[in-house]
């Protein structure tokens, strides 16, 4: 078996199984809809707004929305353009496929064997698949990741267009989303990593701090750049407000890993452990990025969501690492030994992924509007139907996850309470009010009355569908509320204000498919 042959398995077994992974995170991202609906909205002005307009309830002022490049890039594709939802996914395939390349060249380009990338990079396949949903702004990070740890390594081998090229795509990517942050520490990290390798050599604090002083010029301008959105100076007070927000409450992926799941625990510790050999094996100067992937390891282990910035930082430095070890001369000698065996496996691999892609249409765009096991996300396509049809205008209570999509689509006869904007339009009381009121945690009554509320969207999961029944009537200290259900599916029930559903059909769509469409 020749080596070329077992070079394309290795890459075919790697890419079948990351198209198995991702092909499996085809159901249409929350966020995207309020993204897309906030540029809607913007071209319909003729700017982009800083005041909220999609809720009835009180929201901060001014709304910064970190996400309006990500929305701005996402709206013309699938709208401006008319390639809808097969656009999506092929923006969403492209983005993967770059940060994949992206990876599998850095690391290879300075020195990782094929054998050796391959058999790590399962690893972080494993590790980081959560990070290419379609389409979370974060996968535009993880593009941008890639292309900062490419030009750090140019600057490191004296490249003086490395960092000039940098500031473009840092300005370009402090608008998509608020993952700059992780480019703008990292560049810090790299420089202090510099210094840090310049002061053992040198012994000399002043000479190693001049060494590194053309980096520290560009990392202010970095700094300054931030300020370059549309919102001004107001984006440094909401993103200190957002960075230090707990959001572990609410939303899942904020926790620890061990809160997720052991088997992330297992896989992470495994990772760690791989480096730390490397180590061993290894002289410091010789494992250049060791503080960048002790940094994203860290912030991996207690917030799950950033699981995926680690994965790849670790897939472009850790096969280096490895392959310099008694365990990288193993694999290589094991692949060359037994070339045929291994490139049997891999092929399988490549082809079972590629299979697997195939089962779970790789090529349809997912809009689940049935409450089923494993859905965490339902979207109301069929509620929003049904009032659109009937043109019913007022204000929508809503639940976190459901917001988004009523705005996309009703928006402006329908404003709602709630959506997964969450600190970038609303206060955190307003959301944990939100949260309990479908609940039903005690006093959930009386958020009927707080607001000027026409309508309710309740998920037939929660606590409140099992309330409210078919008809539901509150009254207390003078506060008097009647709700009448309208409509229903496997998803969601309707109810509106009684006085108004005297003007709405009764509708019930269980046991009837409720089909959704993108855009």
């Amino acid at each position: 078996m020749s080596e070329r042959s077992l070079r394309r398995a290795l890459v075919f077994g790697l890419a079948g199984g990351f198209f198995a992974i991702i092909s499996r995170l085809n159901t249409v991202d929350l966020d995207l809809f309020h993204e897309m609906a906030l540029i809607r909205e913007a071209f319909r002005l003729g700017y982009l707004p800083h005041a909220d307009t999609f809720a009835y309830v009180p929201t901060v002022n001014p709304v910064v929305h970190h996400e309006w490049g990500t929305g701005l890039i996402l709206y013309l594709v699938t709208v401006q353009l008319g390639l809808g939802a097969p656009g999506l996914l092929v923006l969403k395939y492209l983005l993967a496929a770059f940060v994949a390349l992206g990876c599998f060249f850095l690391a290879t380009r300075r020195g990782a064997s094929y054998p050796v990338f391959a058999f790590l990079g399962l690893l972080g396949i494993l590790m980081g698949w959560a990070g290419f949903g379609t389409i979370r702004a974060q996968l535009f990070t993880l593009c941008f990741l890639v292309i900062l740890l490419f030009l750090m390594e140019q600057d490191r081998k004296g490249e003086g267009w490395a960092l000039w090229a940098w500031l473009p795509v840092y300005l370009i990517w402090v608008n998509m989303h608020g993952g700059f942050l992780v480019g703008l520490g990292l560049l810090a990290i790299y420089i202090s990593e510099r210094f840090f390798l310049n002061l053992l050599a040198e012994k000399n604090f002043l000479k190693s701090l001049k060494m590194v002083q053309r980096q520290i010029w560009f990392l202010i301008a970095t700094c300054l750049l931030t300020l370059a959105t549309p919102y001004g100076i107001a984006y440094l007070p909401y993103i200190w407000n957002a960075v230090t927000l707990d959001r572990t409450r609410f939303i899942l992926e904020w926790r620890p890993l061990w809160a997720i799941s052991w088997s992330y625990v297992v896989a992470w510790f495994f990772s760690v452990v791989l480096v730390l050999y490397g180590l061993t094996q290894n002289k410091l100067r010789e494992m250049p990025g060791l503080l960048i992937i002790a940094a994203t390891a860290w912030v991996s282990l207690w917030h799950f969501r950033h699981l995926s910035i680690f994965a790849v930082a670790w897939t472009c430095y850790t096969p280096v690492y490895i392959e310099k070890t008694t365990l990288g001369d193993l694999i290589n000698k094991v692949c060359k030994q037994n070339s045929r065996l291994v490139t049997a496996i891999f092929v399988i691999i490549g082809l079972s992924g590629t299979l697997y892609a195939v089962q779970h249409h790789f090529w349809q765009l997912d809009i689940p509007t049935k409450a089923e096991k494993g859905k965490v996300l339902v979207y109301p396509a069929g509620a929003v139907r049904y009032l659109r049809e009937n043109k019913f205008a007022g204000n929508l209570m809503v639940p976190f996850v459901a917001g988004s999509y009523v705005s996309w689509k009703l928006y402006p006869e329908v404003k709602v309470s709630m959506d997964s904007r969450y600190e970038v339009a609303y206060p955190v009381p307003a959301v944990r009010e939100n949260v309990g009121f479908y609940n039903a945690k005690e006093g959930w009554q009386e958020t009927l009355t707080k607001y000027r509320t026409d309508a309710i969207l309740v998920p037939l999961r929660s606590k409140l569908n099992e309330i409210m029944g078919n008809n539901y009537v509150w009254t207390s200290n003078g506060n008097s509320s009647s709700w009448t259900r309208v409509y229903q599916d496997h998803g969601y029930s309707l109810y509106l204000r009684s006085d108004l559903a005297k003007r709405f059909p009764i509708l019930d769509m269980r046991g009837k498919p409720i089909a959704a469409h993108f855009p």
